[in-house]
């Protein structure tokens, strides 16, 4: 009797080692890829917030040596002409491509979750399709197209082919397809309309998703700069992305610290919309998979 409770003792502490072992390597992938995600930002950080002048081979800023120096490259970035507008710009970009998205993707959406019709199978398929092209391949027709309509250097040009997210619409529509159905028909019963059940019955259900949406499109937009570049060929409607490329032309002769200050700026207002709404977005894209 002993030696079976002994060996049963010895067994579950056998299983505990081998379980603090696997926790232990999987913690040293976790601190290795948080190093590796968190450095060039952290480098980024020691460089704006450093004294000029000093070559990097020489010291490499593994940490900020200068607070007055950082706040003089921020005023210094800022101060330079088109800045600012490029981040209005890009603002008013990214904000008009997510309420646009967010509204043609979930009324798209709600069709193909909720709704039978002729061709949903077909009309799905060719959207899964669509999420395999690669954007380069739609580049030169799509611009082609908006040259046609006369939106070359506009807004319009910029935000309405954007509009149609094939990732959008599979995404929720993975997760419309998880509302119950007698909500619906209960709101139907009550002489809610068509609309009237997608607008105050599926859209509240479906923060969460929307919420994730809505911040991967704002990431996207914020940090597009091949279709910024191809449509927006003058000033007046700059983006980030265009502005930071002018950073990193040869010809600009601008200073480490001021490009690391401009990448920094540029990059502070997506990490902090993503740190704000990190737990909407777990939770909406966990759920886009769940059926009920």
């Amino acid at each position: 009797m002993d030696a079976s409770l002994a060996q049963t003792l010895v067994e579950k502490r056998k299983i505990r080692v081998r379980l603090s072992a696997g926790e232990i390597v999987k913690w040293i992938f976790a601190i290795a890829f948080l190093i590796m995600a968190l450095f060039p930002l952290w480098w980024m950080f020691n460089i704006c917030f450093s004294k000029p002048g000093i070559p990097i081979a020489l010291n490499p800023r593994l940490y900020p040596s200068s607070i007055v120096d950082g706040i003089a490259n921020i005023k210094a970035v800022l101060g330079e002409s088109h800045v600012i507008d490029a981040y209005i710009h890009s603002l008013e970009y990214s904000f008009l491509t997510i309420a646009g998205s967010l509204l043609v993707t979930s009324l798209a959406a709600f069709e193909f979750a909720l709704y039978e019709f002729p061709g949903k199978k077909i009309l799905f398929g060719i959207v899964l399709l669509a999420l395999m092209i690669p954007t380069a391949v739609t580049l030169v027709p799509t611009y082609l197209f908006v040259t046609k309509l006369g939106w070359l250097n506009t807004m319009q040009g910029l935000v309405v082919p954007g509009l149609a997210s094939a990732f959008g619409l599979f995404m929720l529509t993975q997760f419309f397809e998880s509302v119950p159905k007698e909500i619906m028909d209960a709101a139907l019963i009550d002489g809610a309309s068509h609309f009237g059940v997608y607008w105050y019955v599926v859209m509240p259900l479906s923060r969460n998703a929307l919420v994730t949406l809505a911040i991967l499109t704002f990431m996207s937009t914020w940090g597009n700069f091949i279709w910024p570049l191809v449509i927006a060929k003058n000033t007046d409607i700059i983006t980030v992305s265009q502005m930071i490329n002018w950073y990193n032309d040869p010809n600009s002769f601008m200073t480490v610290n001021l490009e690391m200050t401009a990448f920094l700026l540029a990059a502070v207002l997506p990490i902090t919309v993503y740190i704000i709404f990190q737990r909407q977005i777990i939770q909406g894209i966990s759920m886009s998979g769940i059926k009920g």
